[in-house]
């Protein structure tokens, strides 16, 4: 799977420097609220995933954003058409998702 991002040679070191740390111990650790916003059509993160994360910090929020991808866009669950939206810097962010965020921090 690392093959279609990194190149074979640089995975040891992404593995070693970044697979060593559990997300939900490292959340768990923060003082401040915490936003985690969830798309239900993000093919790389699951909802299981940021619920996990969600539950690890009392102040944490899940947000999930219904039809948004993991590069934050709106996309459908079919693969292809999913992938598609990553190579496409003219698609807008999810609508919603800005001003979510801006609400967020506001508080």
């Amino acid at each position: 799977m690392l093959t279609s991002i990194f190149r074979p040679s640089v995975q040891p070191y992404i593995i070693i420097s970044w697979f060593k740390y559990d997300p939900q111990i490292e959340i768990a650790k923060f003082k401040i609220p915490v936003l985690i916003v969830q798309g239900t059509t993000d093919l790389q993160v699951t909802l299981d995933d940021a619920e996990k994360l969600a539950k690890a910090n009392s102040n944490a929020k899940l947000q999930i954003i219904e039809g948004m991808n993991h590069i934050l866009k709106e996309a459908d669950m079919d693969n292809q058409k999913n992938i598609a939206t990553y190579s496409n810097p003219e698609l807008p962010l999810k609508d919603g998702l800005i001003d979510l965020i801006v609400e967020f921090i506001k508080k």
